[in-house]
This record gives structure tokens, C-alpha cells and sequence, in this order.
């Protein structure tokens, strides 16, 4: 099994992810490469993912912001921006931009508070000293997308989450930006691994050709 492993012939992958946007185009990438060898992806947030790695319940992470820690061996691979949106009946549909000021006082429609999406947007409200008004809190994006379609509020989400969904329109913020970093993780000690290492290399190898196309 050992000596399969290490030809990439055999093994099993397991990957946490925070979302599918940003994990999914990688695990196509290993699939195409490597046909035989078995993959799986469980879906969590940050903070659970980062447990999940040191209790090895999964052996690759993708997730947003990951807290330094010298068991983990993490490669940042992009920034995602915070946007704001809105059902298409909203006043603001027809806009672009809005003004992070303008959301004092809204009804706002987020993730719960343990979510990197809610803990980046909670240090830029604090940051500007800006209120908000009644808070929706929902487990999931896709809940999300829902409620705000349905004119339960103003929806946050990070700019790839989004989607293309003709009921929502997107807004981008207007001044200082508000963005995550989304990460690739493994165990420091495990980043050799052959399994884990081939994931990384394809990582970097796509990150790569997707910055030398711009």
C-alpha cells in the first residue's frame, strides 16, 4: 500500500473545505492527474477545518484566514473581497457601490459569528465605529442567498461565494477594502507526504497560470 501510495497508484484524500468556489477548480486539476486515486470533500468553517487537520480527520484544508500555528504548513493562494448585496426590488439595485456607513442601522442578513466572512466585516464595522441594525444570522450561504432574495435584509458574502443568481445584484464597497485570504493547509509534519504533496504542487501550479494570465 505504502509503495502504491508513493506512485500516486493508490490512497485516499481527504479535503476540508470552507466552501466549493475555491476547492473544487484544484480538485479537478488532481482528479485529471491522478484518475486512481480516491478523493473526498467535507464542507465546515475555518476554525473547524483547523481542527479537523490537527485531529487529522481530513488531510488538506482550504479555508480563509487560518490561525498561525507551527503544526500547520499553510500556503496562501488568493484575497477575496467583501461584497454587499441586495434583492432586485432593492433601492439600491441600481447602484454599484455603496458606502460601508450606509449599512448603520440596516437589517443585515450574515453568517454566524464564528465564520471568517462575519469576523473580517465585524473588525470593519468596529473599525469605522459603525452600528448595525438587527442582524439575520444564517448557518449557510446558500440560506443566505434565500433570505435576501425573499427582502429579508441586506446580504455580506465574499465576492466568489456570490454566485450568479438574476434576483441578487451585487454591490462592491466603497473605501478601504475588506477581504480574507483563503489559504491551502496541511500538517507541517505531513507536507511531504506524497498524497499531500501532490495536492500542494497543483495548488501552486494553477495559482501560477492563473496570475500569468492577467
Amino acid at each position: 500500500v505504502l509503495t502504491a501510495a508513493k506512485g500516486l497508484k493508490r490512497g485516499h484524500l481527504r479535503i476540508g473545505a470552507a466552501a466549493p468556489y475555491h476547492s473544487i477548480p484544484f480538485l479537478a486539476v488532481f482528479n485529471r492527474r491522478y484518475p486512481n486515486l480516491r478523493l473526498s470533500m467535507s464542507i465546515g468553517n475555518s476554525n473547524k477545518l483547523q481542527e479537523d487537520l490537527l485531529d487529522q480527520s481530513c488531510d488538506v484544508a482550504i479555508a480563509a484566514n487560518v490561525t498561525p500555528d507551527p503544526r500547520i504548513h499553510a500556503i496562501s493562494f488568493r484575497q477575496d473581497q467583501l461584497i454587499a448585496f441586495v434583492d432586485r426590488t432593492h433601492p439600491w439595485a441600481k447602484r454599484r457601490r455603496v458606502k460601508i456607513a450606509e449599512l448603520a442601522g440596516r437589517r443585515l442578513v450574515l453568517r454566524e459569528p464564528s465564520s471568517t466572512t462575519r469576523q473580517c466585516f465585524d473588525r470593519a464595522m468596529n473599525a469605522a465605529g459603525i452600528k448595525t441594525g438587527e442582524m439575520l444570522e444564517i448557518g449557510s450561504r446558500e440560506a443566505i442567498r434565500e433570505a435576501v432574495a425573499a427582502g429579508l435584509g441586506i446580504g455580506i458574502v465574499a465576492r466568489a461565494e456570490f454566485g450568479d443568481d438574476m434576483r441578487l445584484k451585487a454591490l462592491e464597497f466603497e473605501g478601504p477594502v475588506m477581504a480574507s485570504t483563503e489559504y491551502v493547509a496541511c500538517l507541517a509534519d505531513r507536507k511531504a507526504t506524497p498524497l499531500v504533496k501532490a495536492f500542494l504542487d497543483i495548488v501552486q501550479e494553477t495559482v501560477a497560470a492563473e496570475r500569468a494570465k492577467r
